[in-house]
């Protein structure tokens, strides 16, 4: 195990808190869900990333995995991060339209989420 293998696996348990896996809220998050920044909330005592993930969704919505792609972090510590983040009313997720009560209709903001991670996934 490399020195920077080791600082990247410390860093993670301690961004998480030493959770491997996500629970609560967190555990709900799929790649598509849509989260934003609270407006007007308190940013004090938060770590850096926290910091990071609150301005990365202050401009509208972005799916767990943009954020993830952003943070350059796996998805399941980003879930578990933006799960803290919502738990803690600094974000908050875009109810599906399952949810909501309206008939299942193709969602354009996921659409054009799956065309930009197919872009992406195309120029790999």
């Amino acid at each position: 195990m490399t020195h920077r293998h080791r600082h990247d696996l410390v860093r993670t348990f301690v961004l998480t808190g030493g959770r491997a896996q996500p629970t609560g809220t967190a555990d709900e998050l799929d790649v598509l869900t849509m989260v934003t920044a609270v407006p007007g909330k308190p940013r004090t005592g938060l770590q850096p990333e926290d910091l990071r993930v609150i301005d990365l969704c202050r401009g509208g919505y972005l799916s767990v995995i943009e954020v993830a792609g952003h943070l350059g972090q796996p998805l399941t510590i980003t879930r578990i991060l933006l799960g803290d983040l919502i738990d803690s009313g600094l974000l908050e997720v875009k109810a599906s339209q399952k949810e909501a009560g309206t008939p299942a209709t193709p969602d354009p903001d996921r659409l054009r989420t799956l065309e930009r991670m197919l872009h992406g996934l195309q120029a790999l």
